[in-house]
């Protein structure tokens, strides 16, 4: 072989290499850009969907996740409603639940009984992993082996799957979307904010050694943290 013909190879190879490289990228770009079209479009299940999970499963965050849940629980559709994160910091507070939600659900005749019957709650969960991580211990205590209906707003449905799913895996997770008075009118701005945090969940699950600490600060630094 002349030296002309392995420089022809040698820049055969590099065009080959800088093509391939372009295509990856664009590829990769093309996948986060369709992510970004489709990561919020969850369809609201139906009934028959909602009756198959053991328990309904609400992340705070604002007040129409709740309500949500209460409202599917008082009609029968689910047996139980458990609700992580349950404090100031998601401007609800354990001592005046019952009065709190009363208000905003009327056609719920008798909420302090069915508070008393089928809803528990934990006080210490303030993100989304901690949230995860609750649930688990929570559907760990009871027992639960069915599906679980994952109550939260639209925006922030995958990211909470995402999480949950990297502590329950291999559970059955069905989502129910609640349009709240922030994901029912989102910016583009917002939007972008959340969808890059679910791109961060999603690499987190898959490396978990990557997840700050800080995530699992206070009662989240040990296992399973007291509950109500």
């Amino acid at each position: 072989m002349t030296r002309s013909q392995g420089n022809r190879r040698r820049g055969l190879r590099l065009a080959l290499t800088c093509v391939a490289g372009r295509v990856f990228l664009a590829l990769a770009l093309g996948s986060v850009a369709l992510g970004f079209l489709a990561f919020d479009s969850f369809a609201v299940p139906t009934e028959a969907e909602v009756r198959r999970a053991s328990a309904g499963v609400v992340f705070t965050g604002a007040f129409e996740r709740v309500d949500a849940g209460l409202q599917l629980l008082d009609k029968g559709a689910i047996p139980r409603l458990y609700v992580s994160g349950v404090n100031a910091g998601a401007g609800i507070l354990p001592a005046r639940f019952v009065s709190q939600f009363s208000s905003r659900n009327p056609n719920i005749r008798d909420l302090e009984r069915l508070v008393a019957c089928c809803v528990e709650w934990d006080e210490d969960a303030n993100n989304t992993f901690q949230n995860a991580s609750d649930t688990k211990c929570w559907v760990d205590r009871r027992g639960l082996v069915g599906p679980l209906l994952l109550i939260t707003s639209r925006p922030h449905m995958a990211r909470a799957m995402a999480a949950l799913s990297g502590f329950i895996p291999g559970r059955a997770l069905i989502a129910y979307p609640v349009e709240d008075a922030r994901s029912s009118a989102q910016p583009l701005r917002a939007r972008t904010i959340e969808y890059l945090k679910y791109l961060v969940a999603l690499v987190a699950v898959r490396l978990p050694s990557i997840v700050s600490a800080k995530l699992f600060d206070g009662a989240f630094a040990q296992p399973c943290p007291r509950t109500r």
